[in-house]
């Protein structure tokens, strides 16, 4: 059965890789004992041979040989002990030491904070100087040119809402004008491809450019650049408005000498020849289809023109004097707005921070430094027990010995056997407390050791004193946090733009 036992913690030692939570000291059968030393025989042998003599002192042989054997398995169960609660004394210091330890540190978590406002400041305070020498070159052009609202300054948004009206006014206008000049073209739509993107183009993709760098310069006070943009553009419009009249003409002849009906198929015999006069437009009568390609077209170059227009600030140069401004004050208040937040957030993560380490100390060095302090205890208590049945078959074996060793002798027994008063003792053997006593047996873990009432008080103790250091933690935290939340609105303050 002990073998078996043995067997089977070795087992659960290899898969837990931990020994078992109790040392058992060996269960020693007192009839082993007298087996072993042969006690019936040598006491009647003793007896017969009246050994001890009457006048001795000290035990008989086989006494001191049945005591022997027992001392000899103490010892063995001792080193044992000894092997077995040497790695709990190791963790019961280990873990009682960083109980006792500072766990939470304010000067490193507020070397974070200031890492963190320090980073703020010294990035704000680069922006916020490049935002004011941008402003005043703001202000500078607006005393120049005479304004006084701030720049339409380019956006994503408004990037891809001038692009789009860019490219859905060229697609429609060239799926238009493809529907009403193909019939007037003996090649059909083949043939009008090339001449609707170009019309497209024209009016929309060149009207947005020339609104973009013509339109623009006409707000400009004084200047050679405000006279030649304003002929350009002069000239542009002219050509624009004449491109389209004379494609509404030819769309209209068409219709007068050919077949053509409004989005279908002609007659390629009956246009073969359209009158020179779609050179001059206001020489031909205009038709419903006619007056609406011209209209598209010119209403469509007029459409792009203000995009390019309005694509960027109206005046010229100022979006661009005010967008890196416009960017520089964008990212200041998003510093300034998130800095709360990113300094609240460190200190929820210090906050659960804090609960996890108590808990953890609680619930796992805490629970660990009780588990190994009871081990010791009931190793101690095992070893008290052990000592204990030890000296009584001790006493046992004894008292066997002299009954049988009595029944044989014909001499007076001996006078350690007897009282003063020449009575047989009551009690012929006391184990010595140096190896009765655990604390003395096992003099390295007697200052370590703990009954079940002072491990219940020293749980307590220590359960409290980490308890109270996380509260003071928490408190100077809570202040803390109201001091830096002071600090941070007076760097907002401090670097606030209008």
């Amino acid at each position: 059965t002990n073998k078996i036992k043995a067997i089977w913690e070795k087992i659960k030692q290899f898969f837990t890789g931990e020994k078992g939570m109790n040392f058992e000291f060996s269960n020693i059968n007192v009839a082993d004992i007298e087996k072993k030393i042969n006690l019936k025989h040598k006491a009647e042998t003793d007896g017969r041979n009246n050994i001890p003599p009457t006048n001795s002192v000290v035990r008989s042989i086989t006494e001191e040989e049945a005591i022997t054997e027992y001392d000899n398995i103490r010892h063995k169960d001792v080193d044992k002990a000894v092997n077995f609660l040497d790695p709990i004394k190791n963790k019961i210091i280990g873990y009682k030491s960083k109980l006792f330890q500072k766990h939470f540190f304010l000067d490193s978590f507020r070397e974070r904070i200031n890492q963190t406002k320090n980073a703020a400041k010294g990035k704000l305070s680069t922006l916020i100087d490049t935002y004011k020498t941008q402003n005043a070159e703001l202000n500078h052009f607006k005393l120049s040119n005479d304004l006084t609202r701030d720049p339409q300054s380019l956006t994503p948004t408004r990037i891809a809402i001038g692009t789009l009206i860019v490219l859905g006014l060229f697609v429609f206008e060239a799926e238009v004008n493809k529907k009403l000049l193909a019939p007037a073209l003996a090649g059909g739509e083949g043939e009008a491809l090339g001449v609707v993107y170009s019309v497209a183009g024209l009016n929309v993709i060149i009207s947005f450019i020339a609104g973009y760098f013509l339109l623009k310069n006409i707000h400009i006070k004084n200047g050679i650049k405000k006279i030649i943009s304003k002929i350009i553009l002069s000239i542009y419009s002219v050509f624009i408005i004449y491109l389209n009249w004379s494609l509404g003409a030819f769309r209209a002849d068409a219709e007068q000498k050919g077949k053509v009906t409004a989005w279908g198929q002609t007659d390629q015999s009956a246009i073969q020849a359209i009158d020179n006069n779609v050179l001059m437009p206001w020489t031909v009568d205009f038709s419903f289809y006619a007056f609406v390609l011209t209209f598209v077209g010119i209403s469509f170059a007029l459409i792009s023109l203000l995009d390019g227009y309005f694509f960027d600030d109206p005046y010229p140069g100022y979006g661009a004097v005010g967008k890196g401004r416009n960017e520089n004050k964008k990212e200041i208040n998003r510093i300034r707005e998130n800095l709360p937040n990113e300094v609240g957030l460190l200190f929820k993560k210090e906050n659960q921070n804090l609960k996890e380490k108590r808990g953890q100390l609680i619930t796992n060095d805490l629970k660990n430094w009780s588990i190994n302090i009871t081990k010791l205890e009931s190793v101690f208590a095992s070893y008290s027990k052990f000592v204990q049945k030890i000296s009584d078959d001790t006493e046992h074996i004894i008292k066997e010995y002299i009954s049988i060793n009595s029944m044989f002798r014909t001499d007076p027994p001996p006078k350690y056997w007897m009282t003063n008063d020449n009575k047989v003792k009551d009690e012929h053997y006391k184990m010595e407390i140096e190896k009765s006593d655990p604390k003395k047996v096992f003099p390295d873990l007697a200052q370590l050791y703990l009954d079940n009432n002072e491990i219940s008080q020293e749980n307590k103790n220590l359960n409290q004193h980490v308890v109270e250091e996380s509260n003071k933690y928490q408190k100077e935290l809570n202040n803390y946090q109201i001091e830096v939340n002071k600090e941070i609105e007076k760097i907002r303050d401090e670097f606030k733009v209008e």
